[in-house]
């Protein structure tokens, strides 16, 4: 009858009135006490945003290192495995979405059936159907907001994915500026080598001289001859590990191994003046490792809720309409106009411990995520704290090594000039000389600790990644 046409469709609106007076099963997520402190150990108290919230091209100025942090950025390949990511997250996020919605299917079938003549049936005979019509098929209504803490779970596990690509940003900031930092500290360390190779072939071409005129001792040749294969020995190491350092940074900026450009002298190389490490609760909301543990956790914690709906009564609706005819040529002329709707209701009875192990299972992985959660925070708390003493104390370490340098030079001048006047053996020059020369290497390696400390401190503040960047949808 035409009052009949499509009549089931005023009835689905049932449904949203249905799912919105459902209620969503499981605990909600609330950030609860995470251990922390009011202040960093052995930081300031100074007032001020974080060293922590500064843009890495505001504490990273030397123009190469910038050049080469934003090519890692753009062409490094872990950069691209974590974007890929953020994309297959957002489409496992669609795909949950998709399960609070109906499922509309279209078809047209044509069946026809024939039987033989018999005593039985009678005379031969044949049929035809055809239909066409629209189809709603096993909607299961999210009663208990199953389909919903799925939702919720995730788009937790979008965050957590998200965060784990600002993770990486931060990480190739930091590894760069420590690779390309020591790289230059390894040139330093090259110029000191070769200074000290040139003066000890000078020394040793006046010992030389000396021992010939009869002014010397063979074994003061021989000891000068040991500085001169000490320093060439500290050279080709030194080249060695620079060659290495060039192939890292390479790799770091998505490039095959090749030569690295440099800017500044190591000794001119300054990074921007460490602001304050801010407050230690700040740390929750910026550090992308806690913040990709906490949505872990949000996500373990909606599973539970799914798995508590599974053990609940099901409802769902199927529904249809469309057209049928005895004849493909009136199926859009005079045909037969059908609808069907039908509730379903299904309640789990027995599944022979499943569903209930699958709860405790859920609720063990909250526990987990929540006891991975506290572990990350209290190794966040301990990084910012070694990295702040760290930065005070290699400070210290280069400024007294410098003045180690210093008196170093002073004690090998008189030195010489006590063997020159016979005062003293070559003995004492040759301990002098070492001693130097270690000390020089010494005074540019504390200088590199000095610097990466505060690299490493930025980046345990949460530094680092690009807050511009935070990727749209379909857009890592």
């Amino acid at each position: 009858m035409p009052s009949n046409k499509l009549s089931f469709l005023p009835l689905l609106g049932l449904v949203p009135a249905v799912l919105l007076g459902g209620c969503m099963v499981g605990p909600n997520y609330e950030r609860s006490g995470q251990p922390t402190v009011a202040f960093f150990r052995f930081g300031s108290r100074q007032a001020g945003p974080s060293l922590g919230e500064l843009d890495w091209r505001s504490v990273f100025q030397e123009a190469v290192l910038r050049g080469l942090i934003d090519e890692a950025l753009a062409h490094n390949p872990d950069r691209k495995i974590a974007a890929a990511r953020v994309l297959q997250a957002q489409a496992s996020l669609e795909v949950v979405r998709s399960q609070l919605f109906p499922s509309l299917g279209a078809g047209l079938s044509s069946a026809r059936s024939g039987a033989s003549a018999s005593a039985a049936t009678g005379p031969a005979a044949t049929s035809e159907v055809d239909s066409v019509g629209l189809t709603l098929l096993n909607y299961e209504i999210d009663f208990w907001g199953k389909f919903r803490r799925a939702s919720e779970a995730a788009r937790a596990r979008l965050l957590a994915t998200v965060e784990g690509q600002r993770l990486v940003e931060s990480g190739l900031v930091s590894s760069t500026a420590i690779a390309y930092l020591t790289l230059l500290e390894q040139d330093e360390e090259l110029a000191i080598s070769r200074r000290t190779l040139d003066s000890r072939r000078k020394s040793l071409e006046l010992i030389s001289i000396r021992q010939q005129g009869g002014q010397s001792a063979l074994t003061d040749v021989r000891q000068a001859e040991v500085l001169v294969a000490e320093a060439d020995a500290a050279m080709s190491l030194i080249q060695r590990q620079v060659g290495q350092l060039e192939n890292l940074l390479s790799t770091l900026a998505g490039r095959a191994p090749g030569p690295i450009r440099r800017g500044q002298s190591f000794g001119s190389t300054k990074i921007l003046t460490p602001a304050p490490a801010g407050l230690p609760s700040e740390l929750l909301n910026r550090r992308p490792d806690l913040r990709a543990a906490e949505q872990q956790l949000i996500a373990a914690t909606a599973e539970v809720g799914v798995a508590q709906a599974k053990l609940l009564p099901s409802f769902s609706l199927t529904a249809g309409a469309g057209l049928r005819s005895s004849s493909f040529a009136d199926l859009f002329n005079d045909p037969a106009r059908f609808w069907q709707l039908g509730p379903t209701v299904e309640v789990p009875v027995f599944a022979g411990g499943r569903l209930r192990a699958g709860l405790r299972g859920s609720q063990a992985a909250r526990d987990e995520a929540e006891a991975a959660y506290r572990k990350a925070v209290l190794e966040a708390l301990r990084e910012v704290s070694d990295a702040l003493i760290a930065r005070q104390q290699n400070a210290a370490l280069s400024a007294a090594q410098a003045r180690v340098v210093t008196a170093r030079k002073g004690a090998l001048v008189l030195i010489r000039e006590q063997y020159d006047n016979g005062v003293t053996s070559y003995l004492e020059v040759l301990y002098n000389d070492q001693q130097l020369f270690l000390a020089e290497l010494n005074q540019a390696r504390a200088q590199l600790e000095a610097l990466t400390a505060t690299v490493q401190l930025y980046r345990a503040l949460g530094g680092g990644w690009d807050r511009s960047s935070a990727p749209e949808r379909g857009k890592p």
